[in-house]
Parts: structure tokens; sequence; C-alpha cells
């Protein structure tokens, strides 16, 4: 029996997030975090790297790599797997294992074990092999390597001077274009708040921990309190808007709100973790937690209708989290920044 694939958004984003949690659990213990504007990896790394920059260049070997960055060029070979988000993307070497690409334009010249791309204008090269599947979705899509498995494409082009065992072609039309960039953009919004919740863990652990206790000690006080607020919130800013005096209140207070917005649901996504955890009763460091929350958090609201509401759910709770932290621990915060 056949499995037949229809490569939408959904299912470009459900790909992306379960292959990203396939990436990162064997390796999480042994990972190495890198940013800067530019970012360049000159010297072997024995372990796997999760790199974020304007231009990220890796010219030595790694075991493993997950990376953002406007511009991302790979000219060693990786041991491992390789998932990768920037506006242009150059693979010019080997990957051992499996690759998970999404951008703009996106050049692949080297091998590897099965690849996963979403972007604008993909070029698979004719030095490029892959041993098992690809499956690509994009505006203009060119193949001159050789797939030993099946070629799946979703593109509004697609010429084909490579080889492949089997290929399946369907051409997009209409606005698919533009859903497919928008599709895009949505997995590096999600690439961005998982490397934003990482970040969190590793150099913030204390205030990041307050607010996620929070979530799990009243998960459903705080939602109900959190979404009263917010649209309290929404009401206040709009009001001290429509004011010259209140203007300039309003535009930080709409900032501080969209921004502890944004990064409810990390809390909520570690809480979740730590409750999958200890229902299976194993043992994972934080990090490690925290991923797993996120990609379950992220497949659930892709469940049709029910998903808006664990949207609304998740980030309220997040939300009352937030507030409740600030105002228990606001003695401490004040007395720090005096």
């Amino acid at each position: 029996m056949k499995l037949k694939l229809t490569f939408d958004g959904g299912m470009k984003r459900l790909i992306f997030i379960s292959l990203l949690l396939i990436l990162l659990l064997p390796h999480v213990h042994a990972l190495q975090m890198l940013s800067a504007d530019q970012v360049s990896i000159d010297s072997p790394i024995d372990d796997d790297v999760f790199v974020a920059g304007s231009t990220v260049t890796i010219n030595a070997p790694v075991a493993s790599a997950v990376i953002a960055g406007g511009t991302v060029i790979i000219n060693a070979p990786v041991s491992g797997d390789v998932f990768v988000a920037g506006g242009q993307i150059l693979v010019n070497s080997d990957i051992d294992g499996k690759i998970v690409a999404a951008g703009g334009d996106i050049d692949l010249r080297g091998a590897a074990k099965n690849a996963v791309i979403a972007g604008g204008d993909i070029a698979i090269h004719s030095t490029t092999v892959i041993n098992r599947d690809a499956i690509i979705g994009g505006g203009n899509v060119s193949n001159a390597g050789k797939i030993l498995g099946n070629l799946t494409v979703r593109a509004d082009n697609f010429q084909n001077t490579g080889s492949a065992g089997s290929v399946d072609f369907k051409k997009t039309e209409g606005l698919r274009g533009l859903q497919n960039l928008m599709n895009i953009f949505s997995i590096l919004m999600t690439v961005g708040f998982l490397i934003i919740g990482i970040i969190f863990i590793k150099l913030f652990p204390t205030q990041f921990f307050i607010v996620e206790e929070e979530v799990r000690k009243s998960p459903v006080k705080n939602t109900l309190v959190g979404f009263v607020l917010i649209i309290a919130s929404v009401i206040v800013i709009i009001l001290l808007s429509v004011t010259i005096v209140g203007f300039p209140v309003a535009l930080i207070m709409g900032m501080l709100f969209i921004i502890a917005l944004m990064h409810s649901c990390l809390f909520v996504s570690f809480a979740v973790g730590r409750k999958i955890v200890d229902l299976f009763k194993v043992k994972l460091n934080n990090l490690l937690i925290f991923v797993l929350g996120f990609v379950i958090l992220s497949l659930l609201f892709r469940i049709p209708y029910a998903g808006v509401l664990i949207v609304i759910v998740a980030i309220s709770l997040g939300f009352g989290a937030i507030i409740y932290a600030l105002r228990e621990n606001w003695q401490n915060i004040t007395t720090r920044l005096a």
C-alpha cells in the first residue's frame, strides 16, 4: 500500500517539528551554542553546535548542526544531522545524516541521507547524492543530482535533469507561492522562539524557572487571570494612545505587552515537557525537557479548530504566570535594579 503525501503548509511544519525533535534528542547533552553577527567555525568541533548569526560559515567538521542565520554556508563535512533556516543557504559539503532546510535561496551540492527542504528557489546540483528520500516544496526547484529513493516535489516550477528512484511532482498554482513564503516565515519564527527559549534557560535560568513554576503551581487561575489581563491591557493601551500625554506610556506598555505575549508560550512549553517527563518517569536534562514540551505544544497548535483554543489557553497561562511572578518577586527585582 502506498502512502500519498500532501505537502501543504501544515505538513511542512509538522515534518519540520518532528525531524527537529529527532535531531535534537540524542545529542543535546553535548550542545555548543555560538551566536554573533558573523560566526565562522574554523576548527573541528566534536560536538553538536547550535549557531545563530547574520552570516554563519562552517569551514571545519562538526558532529551535527542546528543553524539559523541570514546567510549560511557549509563548507565542511557534518557527521550527523543538519537543521538550517536562513535567507540564503549554501551546502557545499557532505552531510552523513539528514538535512532539514528552510530558506529563500537554497543550493545543495553535497550528499545527505535524507532531505526535507522548503524555500523560494531550490537547486540540487549534480554533485549531490541523496541516499534515501527527498521532500521539497518551493517556488522554483531544479534537480540535477541523484536521489536514490523517492523525490517528492511541490513547486511552481520544477526542472529535473537528474535521477530519482521515483518522482512525485505537483505544480502549485495561484497564491500558493505566497503561501509557501508564509510557511517558510512560520518555520523561521518557530526556530527563532526555540533559540530564544534555549538562550533563556542557559543565561537566565533563575528567572525562567520562577515563571515556569508559576505555570505549574496554579494553571487554571493563571489562565483565567492571564486572559482577563490581556483584554484589560489592550483596552488600557488603546485608551492611553489616543492622548498626547499618554501616547509615550502606551507605546512602552505596548512593547512590553507584545514581548510578554510572544514569550509566554516558552514557559508553558517547559511545563508541558516536565509534565510528560514526570508522567513517564524518565530523567532528562532541562534543555531536553524544554525541546520536548516545545515540540508537543507546537503540534497541538496545529490541530484544526481546537488548536486555536489551545493557543489562547497557552498564551493566557504564560501571560498570567509572568504577571504573578513579577508581582511576587517585585521587591527582589527593584532591589537588584537599585
